[in-house]
């Protein structure tokens, strides 16, 4: 159990509210997948893609819900958090490319519906949040952060507001 002194701070409750942004971001991806459905490959790779990330925010979840219920430091829950996202996000930018070569993607419809109120509201405030996100991990150093309860309270919160904000933006943008 010395494993789990320097995660002293991460509780069940840091776990359940580090879910929110994968909720949100899971919501949202079955609101795209709908959208593409029946697009053939640029729909698979893009669900693929996808997959991979709300995966990767599945296995921090469960890392950090592990060690509140101190179970112990499953460091592979953690350590592939990083590699997952960036291949779930690389695999879904190359079928948006795909949609977008093969005009599956119609790109003026796709930012008219975004630019509309009050999905521009939505998706503004989500990408203000991404940044404010991106912000704080960026002035701390990736170790330390990890391991600060604190600093991850934070960021769950801003990371769950702005995935509830995009999510609220595709989804009115999908069914407005």
């Amino acid at each position: 159990m010395d494993d789990l002194k320097e995660y002293e701070g991460f509780t069940v409750k840091l776990a359940l509210v580090d879910a929110l942004p994968v909720i949100f971001f899971s919501l949202s991806l079955i609101l795209i997948a709908t959208a593409l459905s029946g697009s053939g490959l640029t729909f698979w790779v893009v669900l693929i893609g996808a997959i991979l990330i709300a995966l990767s925010g599945l296995c921090k979840v469960l890392w950090k819900l592990l060690l509140g219920l101190k179970v112990g430091d499953v460091k592979i829950l953690n350590k592939i958090f990083v590699p997952f996202m960036a291949g779930g996000f690389m695999i879904t930018l190359i079928g948006v490319l795909i949609g977008t070569f093969t005009k599956v993607i119609r790109w003026g419809a796709v930012i008219h519906a975004m630019v509309s109120l009050p999905e521009i509201l939505f998706f503004v405030l989500g990408f203000c949040g991404l940044f404010v996100m991106g912000y704080v991990k960026s002035t701390n150093k990736r170790e330390e952060f990890n391991k600060d309860a604190k600093k991850n309270w934070i960021a769950q919160f801003v990371n769950a507001f702005a995935q509830c904000m995009i999510f609220l933006g595709i989804l009115f943008a999908t069914h407005g």
